[in-house]
């Protein structure tokens, strides 16, 4: 029972310091952006609009009024729910990244794959080897040293224009989404490659593995019963915290593969300074980010017994 509480109690934590988290979000980016220099009544009726007509955007977007109760007003309608029209589109910001928030988590779940399936094949292989890869080394330094967007422009230019083995157009089917699956997804594989040897090694190396192993288990047996399974925390660790990685590296991936996503959206809202739809981008990420970590962390729990020991009385 007490056990229970005190992992009620560490959610309740969670979830306060999330909504702190994303209040924070929002305060330093309404900050930024009305410190970004630009005219958003110009922007909206464009540079030949008439005094008088640039006027009636301001008074009707309220920009006259003073910043503080211009941020009460933003806040409020996000606590509701309301994230504002779009300047550009005039239609609910809410609605715009309704549309294209599916292709995003879409292209974030198949990147996860990629990092899960291709890191811990080739940590799960060291380890069960039980020495260091020179090969795998070399490819992990490697893609640690190139950025998501470098590494998006190699694979679009050798397995698009070269090869010609993926589409470059834009579109969202699964061809188009290969291509930029790959390259946000390679950037963090190095990650986990080494979490799962690390893990797993050590896995091995320990008392009640070569317990069951002298009892004469089959290999696979406790390889799959048991040290696979202490090699998971770590894993699912990790892949809260690339919900963060993947919030920055989305807007460049999608650009470069034209993937309709709100990284696209949102590279969109920045260069037409549309501050409701940048910002409504910006707070959806943060949700996103709170909420994976929140998940993350539950299902580690449930997966490793020993976590909530560490559980504050």
């Amino acid at each position: 029972m007490a056990g229970h509480l005190k992992a009620v109690r560490r959610t309740g934590g969670q979830l306060l310091l999330g909504a702190v988290t994303i209040a924070a979000v929002i305060t330093l980016t309404f900050a930024l952006l009305y410190l970004v220099p630009g005219d958003a009544a110009r922007s909206i009726a464009g540079p030949r609009a008439t005094p008088e007509l640039l006027e009636h955007i301001r008074e009707g977007l309220q920009l006259h009024a003073p910043v503080w109760e211009q941020y009460w007003h933003y806040a409020k309608g996000v606590a509701t729910g309301d994230l504002g029209d779009s300047y550009q589109r005039g239609m609910p910001v809410g609605t715009l990244i309704a549309d294209r928030l599916p292709a995003t988590l879409l292209l974030a779940a198949a990147a996860l794959v990629v990092e899960i399936a291709v890191g811990g094949a080739l940590g799960a292989w060291e380890a069960l080897r039980g020495r260091r890869l020179r090969s795998v080394l070399t490819a992990n330094i490697a893609l640690l040293s190139t950025p998501a967007f470098a590494l998006g422009h190699l694979l679009l230019l050798g397995f698009g224009y070269g090869l010609g083995w993926f589409p470059v157009s834009n579109g969202a089917d699964a061809a188009h989404l290969v291509l930029p699956a790959l390259a946000l997804g390679l950037t963090g594989m190095p990650y986990y490659s080494s979490a799962v040897r690390d893990a797993l090694a050590a896995t091995l190396a320990s008392p009640h593995i070569r317990t069951a192993m002298a009892k004469g288990l089959p290999r696979r047996t406790v390889l799959r019963r048991h040290a696979l399974r202490c090699a998971l925390p770590p894993v699912i660790s990790m892949a809260g915290m690339d919900i963060a990685i993947f919030a920055s590296n989305v807007v460049f991936v999608e650009n470069i593969f034209g993937w309709p996503g709100i990284g696209r959206l949102q590279a969109t809202a920045f260069a037409d300074q549309d501050r409701p739809l940048l910002m409504g981008t910006v707070i959806v990420a943060a949700v996103l980010v709170v909420i994976g970590n929140l998940l993350a962390d539950t299902l580690r729990q449930l997966l490793d017994p020993r976590s909530r020991q560490d559980l504050p009385a």
